[in-house]
């Protein structure tokens, strides 16, 4: 049995996830000169001709970090108990002494064979009482004792071995948590989960108040009645799917942080664990907490016309978990992937752009997956830095060309990513939107957020990504996308913010539930309502179900053809009646009405805010003022049960801060106009103005990254100082090539 962590019974909204741990640039702990460059690296798959000429290729291109013994297990502890370390001692010493840095890994993401065949317990169980079997990876169930134990031994006895090696500058523990195995619902789980409730909760009637078991006599007498949400007749308990998503998110990160302790008994040495992004099961904001050096997975698909946004949004993110200092590009693809329905490659040119647009976004380090090409299993047609066809390929001298240019931004290592506009993320309300049972299915990719991230993105304008219990000094404009969980530490950072001069910008549904799922009474928002000045009395989702009528029913259907379904449309519009927005619309070109909304919408209520409302922080000459109709629905589109209701709107607080509230998913278009005008109340300018279609422009420090998206030259005014990658000067005008970059100091 695992001890749950000390933190579970503290309510989360009691709680500051992802508060900013103090911690050193990535380039001071690693000793490096010039970003990290190199991979993954698998030397115990080929033989030792191909080791040394990899010593030879590395040197070529520049590598001088590889991560080491990621999925060696099997040959580490070839026998359980037996370590067979001498190889890989060997492996280090030889990197070590061609000047090539390892990171290297407790190699505990992929048990051996003999685990599974002698002890079959530590495999894990699906949601259909169902043993996954061995031959893939990430086979253990994260309770299991025997995985527990093994792997703390196998992480103990490598420190012991390789904690002050000079060649080691950093733990990798683990590898991808949770990406194929982020929960299991065997016998050992359902023990561990209900040690996890009685640390949450002490005793069975507080589970049931919070789970609000007497709807469908779901009620308990005793906690050893509760079972994992495991395959069930119909909808679960969405309070025990939001206990059940925080447990799996707790045992999988208790299995890093024990490693963690382990190896920081044993060395000196800076440890990390590689994130994937936004990943949906772990909530990342406390894993971060328990960390030396943030690194993160990212594979942005070349075939997406938006994948250059999603290396934006992975870098902002990973810099947030970093507390806004620098972290490391784990593993990308150095062309193609092979685990999509279809796997294109990557342009000539993007995998050194995609490379600087992450050290533009935070990055000290860009390292690939993997170093050498696979000649055999699962990912053999995964790209790697030396492809199959080795020297004489493409892939080879791009990979070239990308060490040469970063070994040449060593003035940019540990410089700050400088950002006036923040964007709040929660996973626990995501998890918690996901797991609702209507008004609508939803996705677990922060799709508010992003979308909202990607206006600001292409607008120019910089942007952290923070957390909940974070302070929000020092920022002119933030965004809260569809914060589900009403987090009141959230609404006082929110409304000392404002009282500062900050625009708030908050897109329902935010404020919906408590911590436990359960339903905000007297209208939605919760405690943001004072702040804002309006609360949402009912959601009115559209369904998007358009069904074409039967003409010849039609005929005889006396009675259903007179039926109005607005509901089964797919958008609605909304009409901008602030004159300021108005103006905003006409000068990109778009009629004032047309402001549009996709499948989601509010109907909003003026607050007549009394005073016991006015909180501390709008006392003393910093009062609200009255709540301003920016926009409303106009009945276009499903809209005809919404015409005239308040859709967008902004109250002001001391004459300059702003509370604004969205009751609609906007299309890019309405996001764009809306950010016009709230950025110009704000203050707030892109990073470089009047920027040609494609280019991105990003700064680290007194350092201008300029990168051109598209596939034509690009002509950018205005620049001067010295570009890094050429030494070439730039006095006023410059041409960025397609597919490519200018990095100017």
């Amino acid at each position: 049995m695992t001890s749950p962590s000390p933190s579970a019974s503290t309510p989360r909204s009691e709680q500051a996830p992802g508060a900013a741990t103090p911690r050193h640039a990535p380039h001071e702990l690693l000793g490096l000169t010039s970003p990290a460059y190199g991979g993954d690296y698998n030397p115990e798959q080929w033989d030792e001709a191909t080791f040394a000429e990899d010593l030879e290729l590395m040197a070529e291109a520049g590598v001088n970090l590889v991560s080491l013994g990621i999925f060696s297990w099997a040959r580490l502890e070839p026998r359980e108990g037996v370590y067979e370390l001498d190889w890989l001692v060997e492996i280090v010493n030889r990197l070590h002494e061609a000047g090539i840095a390892v990171d290297l890994a407790t190699a505990t993401a992929s048990p051996p064979a003999w685990m599974a065949t002698d002890h079959p317990e530590s495999l894990p169980m699906n949601a259909d009482g169902v043993r996954l079997g061995l031959g893939s990876r990430q086979q253990y169930c994260p309770s299991s004792t025997v995985y527990r134990e093994r792997s703390a031994a196998l992480a103990a006895a490598l420190a012991e071995r390789l904690g002050d090696h000079p060649g080691v500058v950093m733990w990798h523990i683990g590898n991808e948590y949770g990406c194929h195995i982020a929960e299991c619902f065997c016998p050992a789980c359902a023990r561990a989960f209900r040690d996890w409730l009685a640390d949450r909760y002490g005793d069975v009637e507080r589970l049931n108040a919070a789970w609000g078991t007497d709807f469908w006599s779901q009620r308990y007498t005793s906690l050893e009645q509760v079972a994992p949400p495991a395959a069930m007749p119909t909808f679960p308990n969405p309070a025990q799917m939001l206990d059940w998503r925080r447990f799996s998110d707790h045992q999988l990160r208790s299995l890093m942080e024990a490693e963690a302790r382990i190896l920081r008994q044993r060395s000196t040495r800076p440890v990390t664990t590689n994130f994937m992004g936004d990943f949906p099961a772990t909530d990342y904001w406390r894993w971060a907490e328990a960390l030396d050096i943030i690194s993160d997975d990212s594979y942005p698909d070349p075939a997406d016309p938006a994948a250059a946004h999603e290396v934006a949004w992975a870098g902002d993110l990973m810099r947030g978990l970093a507390g806004g200092r620098p972290w490391i590009l784990m593993e990308q693809a150095p062309s193609a992937v092979q685990w999509r329905r279809r796997n294109s490659p990557k342009r000539p040119g993007q995998l050194l752009l995609w490379s600087l647009a992450r050290v533009a976004h935070g990055a000290d380090g860009v390292l690939q997956f993997q170093w050498r090409q696979s000649r055999q299993g699962a990912e053999t047609f995964h790209s790697g830095m030396v492809p199959h066809a080795g020297r004489d390929s493409r892939t080879w001298e791009e990979t070239v060309d990308t060490g040469q240019a970063l070994t040449r931004l060593g003035p940019v290592l540990g410089k700050p990513v400088r950002a006036e506009a923040a964007l709040v993320l929660d996973w626990e309300s995501q998890w918690a939107l996901s797991t609702a049972i209507g008004p609508v299915e939803v996705g677990e990719r922060f799709e508010a957020a992003r979308a909202w991230h990607r206006s600001l993105w292409e607008a120019g304008i910089a942007t952290d990504i923070v957390p909940v219990g974070r302070s929000l000094e020092g920022y002119r404009l933030i965004i809260v996308p569809a914060v589900f969980i009403d987090r009141p530490a959230l609404a006082g950072h929110l409304e000392r913010a404002v009282a500062a001069g900050a625009q708030v910008v908050v897109v329902g549904p935010t404020g919906v539930v408590d911590v436990n799922a359960g339903a905000v009474l007297g209208g939605y928002l919760g405690s943001l309502r004072p702040l804002l000045g309006v609360w949402v009395t009912d959601h009115a989702a559209l369904t998007g179900q358009v069904q074409q009528p039967d003409p010849r029913g039609a005929l005889v259907n006396r009675l259903s053809r007179a039926v109005g379904t607005p509901a089964a449309e797919t958008w609605t519009g909304l009409e901008a009646v602030s004159e300021p927005l108005r103006r905003v619309l006409d000068r990109m070109g778009t009629p004032a009405p047309d402001l549009r909304a996709g499948g989601w919408a509010e109907e909003l209520r003026i607050d007549e805010a009394p005073e016991e409302a006015v909180t501390e922080n709008t006392r003393a000459g910093q009062g609200r003022q009255a709540v301003e109709i920016v926009a409303v629905f106009d009945g276009r589109g499903g809209g005809a049960d919404l015409a005239g209701r308040p859709a967008i709107t902004r109250r002001t607080v001391g004459g300059a801060g702003a509370g604004w509230y969205v009751a609609a998913d906007l299309d890019a278009l309405s996001r764009a106009a809306l950010l016009t005008l709230v950025c110009a109340h704000a203050r707030l300018r892109p990073v470089v103005a009047d920027l040609p279609d494609g280019v991105e422009a990003q700064r680290r420090g007194d350092i201008l990254f300029l990168l051109n998206h598209s596939d034509r030259a690009a002509e950018v005014a205005g620049v001067v100082g010295t570009d890094l990658l050429s030494g070439q000067s730039c006095t006023g005008h410059v041409i960025v090539p397609p597919r490519s970059a200018l990095v100017v100091r």
